[in-house]
């Protein structure tokens, strides 16, 4: 069932075994697991069944260092989170982001990526992608081509896409089983503790004109995203004291974001040349993105992170084109497109575009790469697991009275090092394929050219609540359970010791696929 505290004055009686505060991708999917095991489940969430100015505003934070466009733009408190507006791509993180790298101080989890193997594989049918191949090397063989090789340095791998990228719509048969009760409009204010602070006992929410309510449940999981993770917790407890999840004093500490930049501009000849390779494949209806990364001895021997790149296509009517695989994409999926009096004005410009996007899609199963184009090589740069970026509060109170967060992103100069080794290295593998000259950024033979670059930050937060085995290092334990606190658990991309160069969302159903199966006995 579904309660709105907005329109609903009452609300009704409801048991519930686990209580999920946040129904973005991983909230919805931990909601399911237990519900269809038979555990009753409540799941709050903070916005409404659409985005909405009034909870939007709760996460308006101050900046220092790099500017974090998407610590405003890239967080949404509604119902389906963050899922409403992502493109949807899957990639699991690679084995070498789980174990210690001596060269980079701080990386491991506290387990290997065999631990989520099955996980990971469960996490693909939870996101709609059953269907989807799971060996590279058959996707080639479906393009009827041969895996390109790019040299020992680096090694390309394909994304997966997910069909229907928002979970709202995805679970909205589940969202209203008798198991589960979907709180809308329920902002979380605080955890209550008993009196030796190791036990959780209720959340108290704020709800429509300011009414309070009390949730009760047996377990309580915080599916937040890493800023408000961090903000969350870090809110101060009564009478001041520290609480046990923060006796390491690493809360907010360590927040990351994939760095992304555009490090080179290849010319449109060399573009067109390469697009069998790099442009995306569509195979059974499935979206494959082609990416390359660095290999794990080329990163070691020159003491680097992990990073990845990409062939980007944007056209000089990017917004038109746009619109129209927005209402294409619509159409394909078999909803109501939701035309606009300017759409078909949209359709008749770029209708020899949209022909070659129909063509390619349909004909080739690649993505099309319009003339007069800019194309860029992309980077995916992991950020230092123990990087300098750091989330702590401000004095000033949101409506609901919680103090906001403030972010400090940095870019370290390991991160720029490692950008400028991989562009060197791709300008490499290109020329020796016959692929032509790409032209990399002048900032990029500069030793701290970083310095005064404005650099994307690809909406991916990760960090600031640390997984560690002992308190001392750590905030949740590898079962994400808030140390000190026996049924409160953290299930966020704020766990994640590194972030690699993959979207963590899949990892972070993975996860949260893990901690269903433990609560499902408890």
């Amino acid at each position: 069932m579904i309660v709105d505290l907005e329109r609903d004055s009452e609300l009704p009686e409801f048991s519930a075994d686990v209580c999920i505060v946040g129904a973005g991708a991983a909230g919805i999917v931990l909601a399911a697991e237990l519900a269809s095991h038979g555990k009753r489940v409540l799941l709050l969430e903070s916005g409404g069944p659409g985005l909405e100015p009034a909870p939007q505003a709760l996460n308006e934070s101050s900046y220092t260092g790099q500017p974090h466009r998407a610590a405003s733009i890239g967080r949404f408190r509604v119902l389906g989170g963050t899922t409403t507006a992502w493109g949807g791509q899957i990639l699991e993180l690679t084995p070498e982001d789980f174990a210690v790298r001596p060269w980079v101080p701080g990386s491991g989890w506290p387990f290997i990526k065999e631990e989520l193997a099955a996980y990971y594989e469960r996490a693909l049918q939870a996101e709609g992608l059953a269907p989807a191949i799971r060996s590279d090397a058959q996707v080639w063989r479906e393009l009827k081509m041969v895996s390109p090789d790019l040299g020992d340095a680096l090694e390309l791998y394909f994304t997966r896409w997910c069909p229907e990228p928002n979970f709202a719509r995805l679970y909205r048969e589940l969202l209203v089983s008798p198991n589960l009760c979907v709180v809308l409009h329920a902002t979380a204010t605080a955890m209550m503790l008993d009196e030796n602070g190791g036990r959780v006992r209720g959340i108290r929410s704020t709800g429509s004109a300011v009414r309070e309510h009390i949730f009760s449940a047996g377990h309580y999981v915080l599916c937040l995203g890493a800023i408000e993770s961090s903000r969350f917790l870090l809110q101060p407890m009564p009478g001041g004291h520290t609480p046990s999840w923060n006796r390491s004093g690493l809360l907010g500490h360590h927040f990351q974001s994939h760095i992304d930049f555009d490090a080179a501009r290849i010319p449109e000849e060399n573009a067109h040349r390469i697009r069998g390779v790099f442009a995306n494949a569509y195979v059974r209806a499935q979206k494959y993105h082609p990416k390359f990364r660095l290999s794990i001895p080329a990163q070691a021997d020159g003491a680097l992170l992990n990073v990845a790149g990409s062939i980007t296509c944007t056209h000089a009517e990017e917004p038109d084109l746009q619109r129209l695989k927005f209402l294409a994409r619509n159409l394909i999926r078999g909803r109501l497109p939701g035309f606009e009096d300017a759409d078909l004005a949209r359709a008749l410009r770029q209708a020899r575009t949209m022909a070659g996007l129909a063509y390619g899609y349909a004909v080739e199963h690649r993505a099309y790469w319009p003339k007069n184009s800019a194309f860029w090589l992309r980077v995916h740069c992991e950020q230092e697991p123990l990087s300098r970026s750091r989330i702590t509060l401000t004095d000033a109170r949101d409506a609901t009275g919680l103090l906001r967060a403030h972010l400090d992103w940095r870019v370290s100069p390991l991160e720029w090092k490692t950008i400028r080794c991989f562009t060197e290295q791709v300008k490499r593998s290109f020329a020796a394929r016959g692929w032509g000259d790409i032209a990399t950024q002048p900032e990029l033979a500069l030793e701290e050219g970083f310095l005064g670059i404005t650099f994307d930050d690809s909406h991916h937060h990760m960090g600031g609540a640390r997984m560690a085995v002992h308190s001392t290092e750590g905030v949740v334990t590898p079962d994400l359970q808030l140390h000190g606190v026996e049924n409160a658990y953290l299930c966020s991309a704020a766990v994640f010791p590194t972030s690699g160069f993959s979207n963590p969302t899949h990892t972070l159903i993975a996860l949260a696929i893990r901690l269903a199966d433990r609560l499902k006995h408890s």
